[in-house]
C-alpha cells in the first residue's frame, strides 16, 4: 500500500512540468540591467556561459547578458518565489528569449541548470542576501506555495503509513 501511494504521489507531481524563465524586462534602463547582472553573477547565477567564446556570449549586449544571469541565478536558487525579481528588472516567462542563438541552452528548471565550471560552489540553499521583492507579479507563488504543500503532505503520509 505504502508502494502504491508513493507511486501515485510521484505521478501527481510529475504531471505539470513547465518550463520557467526568469528573463530582464525591456525598457529597463542598461545600468540597471547590469547591477542584476553583477548581483547573479557575483551571488550564484553561472556565467561563465556569457564570457566571451561562450555559448550563450550573443548576442553580445546588456540585455541578452542579463537574461542569461538572472536566469541562471533563479533556476540555481530553485526557482524560490521572489527570486526572479532583481529590483523589479526581471520577470518570470513560460518561453526562453527569443534572442537565443544556436549553442545557447537556457536551464528551465532547478533540476537542468547546471553546476558551473569544476572548482565552482554549488547552490548550498536560501541566499543570505537576495534581490529585492519578496512577490513575483507572474502569479507563480500560488502555484509554488500549493506545490510545497501537496509534496509536503504526500511525503508526510508515505511516511507514517
Amino acid at each position: 500500500m505504502r508502494m502504491l501511494l508513493g507511486l501515485l504521489f510521484l505521478l501527481a507531481l510529475t504531471g505539470d512540468s513547465r518550463a520557467t524563465y526568469c528573463l530582464c524586462r525591456d525598457g529597463v534602463a542598461e545600468k540597471d540591467l547590469q547591477t542584476s547582472i553583477d548581483y547573479a553573477c557575483g551571488v550564484l547565477g553561472d556565467c561563465n556561459q556569457i564570457h566571451e567564446k561562450g555559448p550563450c556570449y550573443q548576442p553580445n549586449n546588456v540585455k541578452g547578458h542579463c537574461d542569461w544571469a538572472v536566469n541562471s541565478y533563479f533556476q540555481r536558487a530553485g526557482q524560490v518565489p521572489g527570486s526572479c525579481n532583481f529590483s523589479g528588472t526581471a520577470t518570470t516567462s513560460p518561453n526562453p528569449p527569443s534572442t537565443v542563438v544556436t549553442g545557447c541552452i537556457y536551464p528551465s528548471s532547478p533540476g537542468n541548470a547546471g553546476t558551473g565550471a569544476p572548482g565552482t560552489p554549488t547552490f548550498p540553499g536560501p541566499p543570505a542576501f537576495g534581490p529585492t521583492g519578496g512577490s513575483d507579479p507572474s502569479g507563480n507563488d500560488a502555484s509554488s506555495l500549493i506545490t510545497s504543500i501537496a509534496f509536503t503532505l504526500g511525503f508526510s503520509v508515505i511516511v507514517f503509513l
